[in-house]
């Protein structure tokens, strides 16, 4: 007795440090996603947007304490650090190690978006040639006191000729032009309103002859909530795979034959995973990312991505199964579950990483979207990636299996062992080859949307793609499979599936 209440103080001891493990790794990985951008910026002596990269540029080294001379300005070497980055658009970009200086905390900085002689159109989003566009030699600005005079900029603020993002937008109330004044400390103001550091000035045209200096303000890309006619056909197209796939699964709970064995289980499974991920990639597709919350944001995406990438890893776990059916192997339950228990976690740990990672400052859930951006390519990475390994997995054990069939000679009997295993290879087949083939329509269709610059994932193949993976499914997985098919007959026939359902999971 105190020996086995010993092993069970053990177990229970490991258990615990088990799952302090578990909660610990996840803190860990959560800390990354939240905290990271708060040790960067306490790691630099003022914002990017104040600095000047200065590489090349002469060191005094002991003469004047390590300063540096730029533009024939004295750095102090306190204001120096080096970059190995750079942002753009918002978005932080790693970049080659260089020095940079906070040049506005010397001398107030004034930025224009074209050379003098330019001006920015807003609609083209580029600096274009005008004959009659005023130089940025001078500019009116007022003094502390608040008179105002026509100050040669060069002599006064440290001027930055580039835009600090590739769309700007000028700034109008009732769709006019407001009245922007600069300060001899570099801060441009309207009636107490304090305009974005992030900004640069041109010249634009008002009426015929009279220019007006505006200083324009980034516009980032939002992408925007549409819920038309396509994302509907998506919706229900994934409702049919649905109901496709609820069909399968029950055909599978209710045949005995297939509801005790290794691959009706793991059929179940997979049938499971994929109608809970398109349910709620279907949830996403439909519902504003305005109206959830953060949280609900990364988490809801965040299953999704789970359950899909985890579907793909049962269906290579059953091409391993076959494989060792083949190759006469006896897989009992201790072992199933001791295969398919590690898959299944490295899958939560895969979502999990993915819901705290960042794509430049942004987070691959969470920012405009509450799914992958189509704007970049996080989502070949972090879904379209683990499902061609997967595929490729399943393809080798396949090519395996096939090398092993050639060798053994085909035994006719539709009761034989071997005659059930070659009907679940090749009914299993030609499922997992209608849903790579399915998959590799709905990469290339990104990739075509992608480069066409259409801010969405979907086009009507994906559409017409999703219903046929539920059809497939169908086809291949209980017309072409012959247990199903002899059960079925059964149930038409008015005969009875005598088998109980407590009966264990058979090897096979």
């Amino acid at each position: 007795m105190r020996k086995a209440a010993k092993t069970s103080a053990s177990m229970f001891s490991t258990t615990t440090q088990l799952w302090h493990l578990v909660f610990g790794l996840l803190w860990l990985v959560s800390q990354r996603g939240t905290c990271g951008s708060h040790h960067e910026e306490g790691r630099y002596p003022c914002a990017f947007i104040d600095t000047v990269n200065i590489t090349g540029s002469y060191s005094m080294g002991s003469t004047l304490n390590g300063s540096y001379i730029h533009n024939w300005t004295v750095i102090p070497k306190e204001l120096v650090t080096p970059y190995d980055f750079v942002i753009e658009n918002g978005i932080r970009i790693p970049a080659n190690r260089h020095l940079r200086a906070c040049i506005c905390r010397l001398r107030p900085c004034v930025r224009f978006c074209c050379p003098s002689g330019k001006l920015y159109h807003l609609e083209r989003r580029r600096c274009e040639d005008h004959p009659n566009a005023p130089g940025h030699s001078h500019m009116t600005m007022e003094l502390h006191n608040g008179t105002q005079v026509q100050q040669e900029l060069k002599s006064w603020f440290s001027v930055h000729v580039e835009s600090p993002c590739d769309h700007m937008r000028a700034v109008t109330k009732d769709a006019e032009y407001l009245h922007w004044t600069l300060y001899e400390n570099g801060s441009i103001i309207h009636r107490e309103h304090l305009f974005t550091k992030h900004y640069c000035f041109t010249p634009l045209l008002i009426g015929k002859s009279t220019w007006s200096w505006q200083p324009l303000a980034c516009a980032p890309e939002k992408l925007h909530f549409v819920l038309g006619v396509r994302e509907w056909t998506y919706a229900i197209c994934l409702l049919i795979c649905i109901i496709s796939m609820l069909i399968v699964l029950v055909v599978h709970l209710m045949c005995s034959d297939m509801r005790n064995s290794f691959y009706g289980v793991a059929i179940k499974a997979y049938t499971f995973c994929v109608i809970f991920g398109y349910a709620m990639l279907a949830h996403l597709t439909l519902h504003d990312p305005a109206n959830l919350s953060t949280v609900a944001c990364r988490i809801l995406p965040s299953f999704t991505l789970l359950f899909l990438v985890l579907s793909f890893y049962i269906l290579s776990f059953i091409s391993f199964k076959l494989y060792l059916s083949f190759n006469g192997v006896v897989l009992t339950k201790l072992m199933f579950w001791l295969i398919l228990g590690p898959i299944v976690l490295i899958a939560i740990g895969w979502s999990f990483f993915v819901g705290f990672s960042y794509h430049g400052a942004k987070l691959v859930f969470g920012g405009d979207t509450c799914w992958f951006d189509p704007r970049n390519w996080t989502v070949m990475a972090y879904f379209f990636a683990p499902i061609f390994i997967a595929c490729a997995i399943s393809t080798f054990f396949y090519i395996l299996t096939l090398i092993r069939i050639s060798e053994e000679p085909y035994i006719d009997s539709e009761k034989s062992f071997d005659y059930l295993e070659r009907n679940r290879l090749e009914s299993f087949w030609k499922f997992f080859s209608y849903t790579a083939l399915i998959w590799f329509v709905f990469v290339c269709s990104f990739a075509f949307n992608y480069y066409r610059g259409e801010k969405s994932h979907l086009n009507y193949a994906v559409c017409l793609c999703t219903a046929f993976h539920g059809f497939a499914a169908l086809y291949a997985l209980i017309g072409k499979n012959q247990q199903i098919q002899n059960f079925l007959r059964r149930m038409e026939n008015n005969d009875e599936d005598t088998v109980d359902n407590s009966v264990p999971m058979y090897i096979y």
